[in-house]
């Protein structure tokens, strides 16, 4: 496909609308450090972090993909960066106010305990695109449109992601809990 005509975030940006995937991985390279450094400020430095830059990168690969406007290509993916590790922080601690409302271990029988169990790692193993806004809405109390605009994204995109994970959540457990006599 031969060399992008221009190296400048407007540039690439125009060449990657213009359907050359290869603008985008340059977008990735100079920008990468300084998302990295943004999410490692903001949640510390490991998988958190690495987390929130991917999914940072997933959203602006789908928004650059349109028409929408990008000023200052740096700050707002710092920007986006920023407000991705923001939400994976929330989303974990949903997960441990979540795993504070079940039933105390100690106080609990076996049968409580193993359910807990089942719970707790049914919810950790949700791919985070369901976990997210499944935390959010549960334990966060937020609605759909709040929820959309954490999250940047649309409101349709949201409500699918919220009933996709009760049913994921669902499926994953009904089988264990059908097995062990709970239901």
């Amino acid at each position: 496909m031969g060399p992008l005509p221009s190296d400048d975030d407007g540039g690439l940006v125009a060449a990657f609308r213009a359907g050359r995937g290869r603008a985008f991985d340059r977008i990735v390279e100079r920008h990468y450090a300084a998302m990295l450094r943004v999410a490692e400020q903001r949640c510390g430095a490991g998988a958190l972090a690495d987390d929130a830059v991917q999914t940072a990168l997933v959203r602006a690969h789908r928004y650059l993909r349109g028409r929408g406007p990008v000023e200052n290509l740096g700050a707002w993916l710092r920007r986006v960066v920023h407000n991705c590790a923001t939400d994976l922080l929330n989303a974990e601690r949903g997960a441990a106010e979540l795993s504070e409302d079940l039933p105390d271990r100690e106080a609990e029988g076996v049968e409580g305990k193993e359910l807990r169990r089942i719970l707790e790692d049914a919810i950790g193993r949700l791919p985070g695109i369901y976990r997210e806004p499944l935390l959010m809405r549960y334990v966060h109390g937020l609605d759909a449109k709040e929820i959309a605009k954490q999250l940047d994204d649309n409101l349709h995109s949201v409500k699918s992601r919220i009933a996709r994970g009760r049913h994921e959540l669902r499926r994953r457990v009904e089988g264990i809990l059908r097995r062990g006599g709970y239901l």
